[in-house]
């Protein structure tokens, strides 16, 4: 996606660049001003993305930012790296008195869905409430395996959902292309992560990859990088092969234990260090 004509302007933001929101930390330290506006349009939500339509009769609450003259291409770059052109088209609005560039929704009406309230908020989204609320409920059920197996399948259901929730927050913070492994590295970059990880105090263990039963994949409490390997690909095993049915069930039980302590402090502090 390209920057605007006018880097000049400032950002009239409405999803996840406004303050408070998980990618605000890309504009954070360049933002000069912070205003809260509404602009004429609906609210709809496509892809779990808030997009405009600017054809519209209701009002969309946001935030005016404005960026600091020396650092506004810096700014505008750091929008369009996380910002799909699939979904969003620039344009210039007349916003609280200030002409101002906005991101409009490519044909706001198809597949996407009214959203009955005037402003997003990425806390509110299902996978970081409800999907996580039933990992947990999942887990506290599960614990015992049966050689029924079904325990350990709902484990593995859990830990799946874990990881689209990781998944979701990552897209909402770093990028919301599709470079999945290029997001899920990002996560070990993150203080929140390390301080966590050092808190949950994992054990230092290993398994093999299903796709390259000769390569195993080592958890390093030393090493953040080599926990979100090795996490991973516990979710990429639990997709791909066959079960070793007691191993697998306390494999799946001890990581979806640990990963789910460590997003929900990591997620938290993002939202907290959010705020301008």
């Amino acid at each position: 996606m390209n920057v605007p004509e006018r880097l000049d302007l400032p950002f009239f933001a409405y999803g996840v660049f406004c303050p408070g929101q998980l990618a605000f930390h890309r504009l954070k330290a360049i933002v000069e001003e912070a205003r809260d506006a509404t602009v004429t349009g609906d609210l709809r939500i496509r892809d779990g993305l808030p997009i405009l339509d600017a054809e519209g009769h209701g009002k969309v609450s946001g935030s005016l930012l404005s960026f600091r003259p020396a650092s506004a291409a810096e700014a505008y770059r750091a929008i369009v790296e996380l910002e799909p052109d699939r979904q969003y088209r620039w344009a210039e609005r007349v916003i609280a008195g200030t002409p101002a560039n906005i991101l409009l929704g490519r044909s706001p009406l198809k597949g996407s869905a009214l959203v009955d309230e005037h402003a997003w908020d990425g806390r509110k989204d299902p996978l970081f409430t409800a999907a996580l609320d039933v990992v947990r409920e999942t887990l506290a059920s599960n614990a015992k395996f049966e050689w029924d197996l079904r325990p350990m399948f709902r484990l593995q259901m859990a830990y799946l959902l874990l990881w689209s929730s990781i998944e979701r927050y990552l897209a909402l913070r770093y990028h919301l292309g599709s470079a999945v492994m290029c997001k899920i590295r990002n996560l070990a970059t993150e203080p929140a992560f390390r301080e966590a990880l050092a808190s949950a105090k994992p054990e230092p263990r290993e398994i093999y990859r299903a796709d390259k039963p000769n390569e195993r994949i080592r958890l390093d409490p030393t090493n953040p990088e080599s926990c979100v390997e090795y996490y991973y690909q516990v979710r990429s095993n639990a997709v791909h092969r066959g079960k070793a049915v007691v191993t697998d069930h306390e494999i799946v039980q001890q990581s979806l234990t640990e990963l789910i302590t460590i997003f929900d402090h990591v997620r938290e502090r993002a939202f907290a260090g959010a705020m301008p």
